[in-house]
């Protein structure tokens, strides 16, 4: 939710360190408030007859640097100091490059004078329901293969209803959406019609076909797969 819609009581927003006075001019600061409220001893409720006044200005008043993201910025700066081990999931949609995100140092000793819980906590009690791309059973460049047989990216998952592949908002059903992977024939079948994956001949597209052995177009291999991890079936 944006960073304008919320309403906080004024000395809770100070014990919460108000924003991050190393954020630059805009971005990341509605996830800080939201997870810090949380995560420190807040909850964050949605008041349907609730009015928040909001203001945009006809121009911006800050000197935008050149050459510097700062939604970048803010959100590293973000992930350094709240999403502690899980922030290298951010790191990989980044490739890795964090540049000059400044000193958290004081971010850190704040969240540490608070007694804030752990990102895993969050997880784990306000939003569980969260997929999490390192429970995933196998991945591959872009895509992930969950345990309940989503091949997703984020919230769009694969999803076959007899036509077309398309991409769909994972719903968490099954049905149209989940698919049965074999490491040994390499075969990602669809649950409901036993179909399986396939790429059409031209490579333009995904599809979907009579599984058989002698059709190379329908076997697929994850570059990691970890069979410990089965399916919740």
């Amino acid at each position: 939710m944006a960073g304008g819609l919320f309403s906080i009581d004024r000395e809770f927003f100070k014990k919460l360190g108000t924003y991050d006075d190393g954020f630059d001019i805009w971005g990341g600061e509605n996830l800080e408030l939201s997870f810090k409220t949380w995560m420190c001893g807040g909850t964050l409720e949605i008041i349907p007859c609730s009015h928040v006044g909001h203001i945009f200005r006809k121009r911006s008043p800050y000197k935008w640097r050149t050459g510097v993201n700062v939604l970048k910025r803010n959100n590293v700066r973000l992930a350094e100091v709240w999403l502690d081990e899980y922030s290298e999931y951010y790191y990989q949609r980044i490739g890795h490059d964090r540049g000059d995100y400044g000193d958290v140092s004081s971010r850190k000793r704040l969240r540490e004078e608070l007694g804030c819980k752990s990102f895993k906590w969050y997880l784990d009690n306000i939003f569980p329901e969260l997929f999490i791309p390192g429970d995933a059973v196998a991945s591959g460049e872009f895509w992930l293969y969950s345990k309940t047989g989503e091949i997703r990216r984020d919230e769009a998952c694969l999803d076959y209803a007899g036509s077309d592949v398309i991409l769909y908002p994972c719903h968490g059903a099954k049905g149209n959406q989940y698919w049965e992977y074999d490491p040994e024939t390499n075969f990602v079948q669809h649950g409901s019609s036993k179909n399986c994956l396939a790429i059409s001949e031209d490579k333009k597209k995904i599809t979907v076909e009579k599984c058989s052995e002698e059709n190379p177009r329908i076997k697929w291999k994850f570059e990691k797969f970890e069979a410990t991890k089965k399916l919740q079936l």
